[in-house]
């Protein structure tokens, strides 16, 4: 059995984590030889215990591998394991990196510029309108949106990506057989035909379960620059994954909420625990300076643009950068670009035909 197998094999055993596989590792000088020692000696391996030792031993053969290969390319998903091309270095930063993971799509250097968005799976209205806003603002200058998959604030920041015809990872807390929640499966097939990457550190039939989706979260958390906190309980999981982000030296940023909703209790609390309160592209653009060169690339260095103005002219295309941040009203857009206000209505409904702008309640117009 090769090494690729062999690490293959042991994260296919059920209820082995990547801390006490690497326990016994330390033990052997090849992968392989894990599966040849003694019930006694993977017993005395800190963690394993008989039960674990047992299943071990019922791994012995390497047809699991071969089923789980054959599955997953049956299903166009590639596995990929710790020795081999293509394993992402941010997953060595982690004190528990997976043995392997399977993947659907491509991962390419420029994903390295991403930032991880989590927030939680019934966001409110607020919450949802600051993700679409921000996340559709950093994919537009080419940033890889990195997600969870799962409902609510992970499906606005793949959706803003996909949006923009940016880059998306989205990790799975499941096996690809059984991704969850299932209607995101489109989204998931969108994401991994030519737009980034659907990953999963679990095999094929793995279902969702409480213990998996901590175990995504780090992933995600690895693969960002930063992770961005859209709105948080105090239970959510979305703390987890700022948790994580923290103890791998990334920064994390917070879109702070309403002091009186309890679904943002935790991720303000974030912002008195020391994460960077941000409002605004040009905020995660000053904390993240990755980002910031990626911004300034787009244009040698000058003022940041949207790309999807560079296909207006004249005043369309100053109307059209006023709304890139925050949504405004028109006289807003009157008071700050100078225009007359018959001028900005029909230069915002030329906007509108081409899809460029959406009128919101309130009498507020944002860059879609």
């Amino acid at each position: 059995m090769n090494e690729a197998d062999a690490l293959l094999q042991l994260a296919l055993i059920p209820g082995l984590g990547p801390i006490s596989a690497q326990r016994l590792l330390e033990q052997v000088q090849h992968p392989a030889e894990v599966f040849s020692l003694s019930m006694e000696r993977l017993q005395a391996v800190d963690g394993i215990g008989g039960e674990r030792a047992r299943r071990i031993c019922d791994h012995r053969g390497s047809e699991n591998v071969a089923n789980e290969r054959a599955r997953a390319h049956a299903a166009g998903v590639r596995i990929i394991t710790r020795v081999d091309e293509g394993y992402p270095q941010a997953f060595n930063e982690l004190a528990d990196p997976p043995l392997a993971f399977w993947m659907k799509g491509t991962l390419e250097p420029r994903d390295r510029l991403g930032l991880a968005v989590v927030g939680p799976r019934r966001p409110s209205a607020y919450g949802h309108r600051q993700a679409h806003r921000l996340g559709s603002a950093l994919a537009r200058l080419g940033t890889c949106l990195i997600s969870g998959l799962a409902r609510g604030i992970d499906t606005v920041a793949h959706e803003a990506a996909l949006g923009a015809n940016a880059r998306t990872i989205a990790v799975l807390g499941s096996g690809f057989d059984k991704l969850y929640p299932d209607e995101n499966r489109p989204l998931a097939e969108r994401i991994a035909n030519g737009h980034g990457a659907v990953i999963s550190e679990f095999p094929m039939a793995m279902p969702p379960s409480a213990g998996t989706f901590p175990r995504r979260n780090r992933l995600v958390a690895a693969l960002g620059l930063a992770t961005l906190v859209v709105e948080a309980g105090n239970r959510s999981g979305a703390l987890i994954t700022a948790r994580l982000a923290m103890e791998l030296g990334r920064e994390v940023l917070v879109i702070p909420g309403p002091i009186d909703n309890p679904e943002c209790a935790g991720s303000n609390q974030l912002i008195r625990d020391g994460a960077t309160l941000v409002a605004s592209l040009d905020h995660i653009l000053e904390e993240v300076g990755p980002l910031l060169t990626l911004a300034n690339g787009m244009n040698g260095g000058g003022p940041i643009e949207n790309p999807r103005a560079t296909a207006l002219s004249g005043r369309e295309k100053q109307i059209y950068l006023l709304l890139d941040d925050a949504p405004r009203t028109v006289d807003d857009l009157v008071r700050v670009g100078g225009v007359p206000p018959s001028a900005v209505s029909a230069t915002l409904l030329s906007l509108e035909l081409r899809r460029l702008v959406r009128k919101m309640p309130g009498g507020y117009v944002r860059a879609v």
